[in-house]
């Protein structure tokens, strides 16, 4: 039988995984994957720099830069008249540890039970 705690631990763990959603979709797509990596080695590019790394046109990697800025992965700092994009992840790997923390959780329960 299936404690009250681990129930309230399932409904929680579901509202987090509602949450993650926007991270996960953003870090489904190998283009936004390339653009995660590339932005780990510099401390900000511009949609130029960008384009200058990739197969993709310009207004493609808007589209993935806009993905991945909505998902709160990078965020944007306009200089003069560009735009630079860095990495910005802290806050979603808070997140996404919090949803693996409680899903750990309700999995020991689970197992526990069923000794």
């Amino acid at each position: 039988m299936e404690s009250a705690d681990t129930a309230q631990l399932e409904n929680i763990v579901h509202q987090q995984l509602r949450e993650c959603s926007p991270i996960f979709l953003a870090l489904a797509d190998p283009i936004r994957q390339d653009i995660i990596m590339m932005l780990t080695k510099h401390d900000s590019l511009n949609v130029a720099q960008i384009v200058e790394r990739s197969p993709m046109s310009r207004s493609a990697i808007s589209h993935h830069l806009k993905i991945l800025r909505q998902a709160k992965l990078i965020s944007s700092n306009k200089v003069a008249t560009e735009i630079y994009y860095c990495l910005d992840i802290e806050a979603s790997v808070v997140q996404l540890k919090t949803f693996l923390s409680t899903t750990e959780q309700i999995i020991v329960r689970k197992t526990e039970a069923s000794e």
